[in-house]
């Protein structure tokens, strides 16, 4: 297997305290596929499901075994 596709989302979590409000954003890896169709499939899932993970943030992110190691070139700046 020498490419992987992560589904990664951004948690939003607002915390209310005595005296203050906490906001937390927490980026998840959601599922490790080995096809990139099955991680677009599990990411429309992830996106459709409602308000635990921000829609805008659930992504698919490609990566390339090099050596022993997966490397993301695909990463968008």
């Amino acid at each position: 297997m020498n490419k992987i596709w992560i589904v990664t989302g951004t948690e939003y979590q607002v915390k209310v305290e005595k005296y203050h409000t906490r906001t937390v954003l927490i980026e998840h890896n959601l599922a490790v596929c080995s096809t990139k169709e099955h991680a677009e499939e599990l990411a429309n899932t992830f996106a459709s499901e409602g308000n635990k993970y921000l829609p805008d943030t659930i992504k698919v992110k490609g990566y390339e075994l090099v050596g022993q190691t997966y490397h993301n070139f695909h990463e968008e700046a």
